[in-house]
């Protein structure tokens, strides 16, 4: 090959080489400026997004697949999973993001949090509590950790830990909004009902733009017999989401418990619109429904809700009060003991437990569940009463005198029908607190 000829081709080759070597910087420097796109949309302070349900998570997973098709990275992987996790939680597609999850080659520190957040979301705070345990130091501080572990803590009935936690994240955010709120649960947990409801109040103040606080409110007055309030909050929680589902659930249960039938069907029609993968608006549809004198149709929308979830204890004991109720006895019994196994320290379950087997005359089987009932609800005096009426029916006069008091120690107007009665009481079915 002539010498000309030959640097000829060598020129070719280094001009080819350049352009290779620039299209390749031009599309890493392209793929880091998505990827630093897609983070900033993940890792945003706690005064901005303080939950996973917060982070704009769709978006940030357009980006990095765009950034992965233009450059492909182990971290870029991972940002992607981490992504997509998110993404289906948001959804409430808990189940496919933990599984998700386990694809992963390492479990960094984030997406040890996304899988605590999961576990906690499908009710195992213990699982839960494991992953935040497991997270390096660095991040044991971390406001939203804060926020989470705070969550935890509640759910294993730790007020103690849930408070601390939640003072944690507030020095650690400059007291944010998400974090004055979990202190405000935590006050409520462990029974300072003043103190909870200044914080939820600051809380609504200083965030005017999230719903959560004010909701939180609205069930702190919901709980102590304030309606009007309760309403009130929850009505302005919708001037700032009108979306929000759980708002137009929690204001329609209000308003049947006002009566007002007409706008609480309303408002929890829309709930369930919203909503439609969640048991509650259906049970609380079905509720408006045994209000209204119509038990057919609750019983269809009660039998709906445990179908759309077949391990909603209540779900299972207000179908079984209404199967009682239907006179549909060994029905009821099934699903009371349904209940039971979802969870054991259900009182009401055992109390509709109980009930059903003194209808069906099983007395001795009936006297241990009432009894069960009783004990877990030390306050609901319905375990008395079907107490009493079972010794009425068995002939005990002198356990029935001791049931009617402990009844009326309860609930004195409650226990006056039977009392003054010389006949057997109904089945009395009670509520789960």
């Amino acid at each position: 090959m002539p010498k000309r000829v030959f640097l000829g081709a060598l020129v070719v080759a280094a001009i080819a080489a350049s352009v290779w070597f620039g299209v390749q910087a031009d599309r890493e420097r392209r793929a880091e400026e998505l990827t630093a796109r897609s983070l900033r949309l993940l890792r945003v302070p706690v005064s901005e997004a303080a939950s996973l349900r917060d982070l704009r998570a769709r978006e940030a997973r357009e980006l990095v697949e765009d950034a992965i098709e233009l450059q492909a990275s182990d971290a870029r992987a991972t940002l992607l999973l981490e992504a997509r996790s998110i993404e289906l939680y948001n959804r409430g597609e808990y189940k496919r993001a933990t599984e998700l999850l386990k694809t992963a080659e390492r479990a960094t520190p984030e997406l040890q949090v996304i899988a605590a957040a999961l576990a906690l979301a499908q009710g195992d705070a213990r699982t839960a509590q494991a992953n935040l345990d497991a997270l390096p130091d660095a991040q044991q501080h971390d406001a939203r950790v804060l926020l989470l572990r705070s969550d935890v803590a509640r759910a294993l009935g730790r007020g103690d830990v849930a408070m601390a936690a939640a003072e944690q994240s507030i020095l650690q955010s400059g007291g944010s909004a998400a974090a004055i709120e979990r202190r405000g649960l935590a006050h409520e947990l462990l029974g300072d009902r003043a103190l909870a409801q200044a914080d939820f109040q600051r809380a609504a103040e200083l965030d005017r733009r999230a719903s959560s606080a004010l909701l939180a409110l609205g069930r702190l007055h919901r709980s102590a017999g304030a309606l009007e309030p309760a309403l009130l909050a929850f009505h302005e929680a919708l001037q700032r989401n009108p979306e929000d589902g759980e708002a137009w659930l929690a204001s329609g249960v209000c308003r049947t418990a006002l009566g007002d039938y007409v706008s609480a069907r309303t408002e929890l029609e829309r709930a369930s619109d919203l909503q439609p993968k969640r048991a509650e608006p259906l049970i609380a549809l079905a509720d408006l429904d045994l209000a209204e004198k119509q038990l057919e149709a609750a019983l269809r929308r009660y039998r709906a809700a445990v179908l759309l979830d077949p391990h909603h204890a209540l779900a299972r004991l207000k179908l079984g009060n209404a199967l009682l109720r239907a006179g549909a006895v060994e029905q009821a019994v099934a699903q009371f003991q349904a209940a039971i196994a979802e969870r054991e320290d259900l009182a009401a379950a055992h109390n509709g437990l109980g009930a059903a087997l003194v209808a069906r005359g099983d007395l001795a089987r009936a006297e241990t569940e009432l009894r069960t009932a009783a004990r877990l609800d030390p306050a609901d005096a319905h375990p008395w009463l079907n107490l009493a009426r079972l010794y009425k029916q068995r002939g005990d006069a002198d356990l029935l005198e001791t049931a009617l008091a402990s009844a009326r120690e309860r609930d004195p107007q409650l226990a006056l029908a039977l009392s003054s009665s010389s006949r057997a009481a109904a089945p009395a079915p009670s509520q789960a607190r």
